[in-house]
């Protein structure tokens, strides 16, 4: 098999990666309905198999084997890109056929468990999350209308601070790992800061019901007591159901803002 000297493709594997970083946000150009997303993979991938096949045939062949079917979550899809390049390259150092079922199935199988994660952690937690921080802000700096835009402005590079960093750490994080990072990700490991999430956003959406009750009179440092005790309570109590902590700070919060008139 002739491929790139194992130096000269360790030397820019590096950047290769980030350049499938970048291709990625195209990975939705070129929907159709008999290949989803596979136009837009081959086009992200493609400039790893360039790295590794000078043969003409074998570019070829890597390039139609990553043409079929291919549909998940956008932002989740780093993850698979990094297990397909890591099994690419394993493939063109050994000629191990193996590598080639293990990156073709990796696509096919478990492309749609990472979209069912992808929508509930990204469209069901982190978007609603980010969106609930800058309603919080905005409710905040009511009285101050020059600073109500650090609501959506704080949303949005919140959002897209988490967004960004699930597209280019999984990429690398799925090269090194291969394909145990889906028993990680599928088992349940970042389910755990999920919870905090939602444990999170439930207060927040307490505090602005609380908000309504207190009174302009009172401290500001009597006032950031309530709201900073209750961060603490989600940080160190996180086995607290939702909906207890829920009522939790509602009743706390009746109570604490009859202390502030």
């Amino acid at each position: 098999m002739e491929i790139k000297t194992e130096r000269h493709y360790e030397k820019k594997f590096g950047k290769v990666l980030r350049k499938v970083f970048f291709r990625s946000f195209l990975l939705q150009a070129l929907w159709n309905f008999k290949g989803m997303q596979n136009a837009g993979f081959l086009y992200t991938i493609k400039p790893v198999l360039d790295l590794l096949y000078e043969n003409k045939e074998e570019k070829k062949a890597a390039y139609l084997r990553h043409l079929d079917f291919f549909n998940t979550h956008p932002y989740c899809a780093s993850f698979i890109f990094g297990v397909v390049a890591r099994e690419e390259k394993l493939f063109a150092e050994s000629g191990d056929r193996r590598h080639i079922e293990r990156a073709v199935n990796t696509k096919k199988i478990l492309g749609g468990p990472i979209a069912a994660f992808g929508d509930s952690m990204i469209w069901g937690i982190a978007r609603p999350f980010t969106a609930l921080i800058g309603a919080t802000l905005i409710l905040l700096f009511s009285k101050n209308v020059n600073l109500m835009w650090l609501g959506p402005a704080a949303a949005f590079v919140i959002f897209n601070i988490f967004h960004l960093i699930i597209r280019y750490r999984g990429i690398f994080i799925g090269f090194e790992d291969g394909e145990k990072i889906f028993d990680k990700i599928l088992a349940g490991y970042i389910h755990k800061w999920a919870g905090y999430l939602r444990t999170t956003a439930i207060v927040l959406i307490s505090l602005l019901l609380v908000r309504g009750f207190m009174s302009e009179t009172g401290t500001m440092a009597l006032k950031m007591a309530y709201p900073v005790s209750f961060v603490l309570l989600v940080l160190f109590l996180n086995r607290i159901s939702a909906t207890l902590l829920f009522y939790i700070v509602v009743i706390t919060g009746g109570i604490f803002a009859g202390c502030c008139h």
